[in-house]
């Protein structure tokens, strides 16, 4: 007994609700009769054929990881003034930097100006993407614009924080282009970033280059006043006083020709620093030709459309049962 009463007191499944209203929907179109059968199957058919209307949507998708930034090629010694022009560190960006930036107009409009071989009607032709998506190019900035939000909007971006792994996907209406766009926008991600690389370590290089030429200059008067002070006292073994000042000089010698090595070999590796053309994405996954269409839901667009057309003949039903009612109530009055 309690068995039962504990089951009867059970609630309902998901599926099992699903039935219900399945059920119920059919009992309600039965009870509206041909009117109410009429509307449902138009509402399906409009919503199918609004499905097919609708152009095929591809989604290629890609991964990647981009390379840290090298250790600050700034001595310890020169970190200090380093810091007070903003060269004290080499922080590189963040994983989120990178998904932003494959969305930014920059990297959008370098994909966009692009051609890109589309298998259509009439064969493979070499098309910008604003002539693939049809936009009036009679007014080229309004055309732009307009293609520019499209492909925002069809460009998906996540980064990974934990791994460092940024994902990137590109819906197009073919199959082959949504690749062809992802390969873009990575190439263009990976060109700018080589800028990005190049700008700073062009900075780096010019103030190494003025630190080379003032490091010279205090090697050039250490040691002038070293050869200065040997010329003007040729025996010094007999005065301690001299040896001192001697060693001193020596000394001032020696720290100023260390820091001009360090400095030259520092200023040599920010010249090939900012030289340097070497890509610092690593795909992890390239982009991939889409063997399924990711859209549109069109098997949910025809029962929206047939969902539609029940309430329809429901609203229509549910009127006609409000006007009877009234109509019989006002009979009833007279």
């Amino acid at each position: 007994m309690l068995e039962e009463r504990a089951t009867s007191d059970r609630e309902p499944t998901a599926g099992t609700v699903l039935v219900w209203w399945f059920v119920a929907g059919i009992a309600r179109v039965r009870a509206t009769g041909r009117r109410g059968l009429f509307l449902t199957v138009l509402g399906a058919a409009v919503g199918l054929a609004t499905a097919l209307m609708l152009p095929a949507e591809y989604t290629s998708t890609a991964s990647f990881i981009a390379q840290g930034a090298s250790a600050s090629v700034l001595p310890s010694a020169l970190q200090g003034i380093a810091a007070s022009v903003g060269l004290a560190s080499a922080k590189d960006y963040s994983p989120q930097f990178y998904a932003d930036l494959l969305t930014s107009d920059p990297v959008l409009r370098s994909a966009m100006s692009r051609s890109y071989d589309v298998r259509g009607r009439n064969g493979v032709v070499g098309l910008t993407y604003i002539e693939i998506e049809g936009f009036d190019g009679s007014v080229p900035a309004t055309a732009t614009d307009a293609a520019l939000r499209r492909l925002r909007r069809l460009v998906e971006t996540r980064a990974d924080v934990r791994t460092n792994i940024i994902s990137l996907s590109v819906t197009a209406r073919y199959a082959d282009l949504s690749r062809d766009l992802a390969q873009a926008l990575l190439d263009a991600l990976d060109s700018m970033n080589i800028g990005f690389r190049q700008q700073q370590s062009r900075e780096l290089r010019r103030f190494f280059e003025t630190r080379v030429a003032e490091a010279q200059r205090e090697l050039d008067s250490a040691e002038t006043a070293l050869q200065a002070f040997l010329e003007r006292n040729r025996v010094t073994q007999g005065s301690p006083l001299l040896q001192f000042e001697q060693a001193r000089l020596s000394r001032a010698a020696d720290l100023k020709r260390a820091v001009f090595t360090t400095v030259v070999q520092h200023y040599e590796e920010a010249k090939m620093q900012e030289a340097r053309n070497i890509p610092v994405l690593t795909v992890l996954a390239p982009p991939n030709v889409p063997v399924k269409r990711s859209g549109p839901p069109r098997r949910f667009i025809a029962a929206s459309g047939m969902l539609l057309g029940l309430l329809l003949a429901l609203a229509f039903d549910g009127a006609r049962a409000l006007r009877d009612r009234l109509g019989r109530q006002q009979t009833e009055r007279t």
